[in-house]
């Protein structure tokens, strides 16, 4: 919880001005007349302003609050939710749950549905693009380490052997991760090949990369028109 104290003229002046500094609704935030003022003499001496203290829901609290929801519906037991900010994305780690594999499901669709449940929650609720990661005991990051030194290690093969090798298929999120790990290697090159979730990626050396975005098409022959006209008796 935030609290703000702000101070003005009158009651809705007050309220007014707080809504249009902080881009706010009535219901995005609760208020309490601290001090309702007076006007002086002749409105000219001895005034006081209206003081109104505002309390704002932290989006910390707000996530924490939807998780826990969720989790109760879904009779998972858990002890921690820890939610840190870093370059304007929540993460969210659900600690010391008792079934990691249960929360986590085959190939972490559950997980990624739930990250995308709360998302559309969260979203709709203040009305403007906030992006989370949910993890369940750092499930996540471990399984992107593996991902990169998987995907290093490869690199130096290609290398190596100077031929193409194709990775198993993998999400929009880990396809990222290896291209940007490829555009550092100048002598390298990714190509993404297949559909929906069948995508890999081809790490390959330069020249073999170019020869593929060059290579022509085959031309293909005009179809040969078999109709035949048929002839009156």
């Amino acid at each position: 919880m935030k609290l703000i104290e702000r101070k003005g003229k009158s009651t809705s002046a007050v309220i007014s001005a707080f809504m249009t500094e902080f881009d706010l609704q009535l219901e995005d935030f609760k208020f309490e007349v601290t001090d309702r003022g007076s006007s002086g003499f002749l409105h000219l001496f001895g005034s006081k302003p209206t003081k109104i203290q505002f309390t704002i829901t932290e989006i910390r609290d707000e996530l924490t609050t939807f998780i826990k929801e969720i989790l109760d519906h879904m009779n998972i037991d858990f002890q921690e939710i820890e939610i840190n900010e870093s370059n304007e994305v929540f993460h969210i780690n659900i600690r010391k749950h008792t079934d990691v594999g249960l929360l986590i499901g085959k190939s972490a669709k559950l997980l990624d549905s739930l990250q995308h449940l709360i998302n559309q929650m969260i979203n709709k609720k203040r009305r403007k693009q906030i992006k989370l990661i949910l993890d369940v005991e750092g499930y996540r990051e471990r399984k992107k380490q593996l991902l990169i030194k998987k995907a290093k290690d490869i690199i130096i093969k290609v290398k190596k052997i100077q031929k193409s090798i194709t990775l198993e298929p993998l999400s929009g999120a880990e396809r990222k991760i290896v291209h940007r790990l490829v555009e550092t290697e100048k002598e390298l090159r990714t190509m993404t090949i297949g559909e929906g979730e069948f995508k890999r990626i081809v790490i390959m050396p330069k020249d073999k990369f170019k020869n593929k975005v060059n290579k022509p098409k085959p031309k293909t022959r005009p179809k040969r028109n078999t109709y035949k006209k048929k002839v009156a008796n």
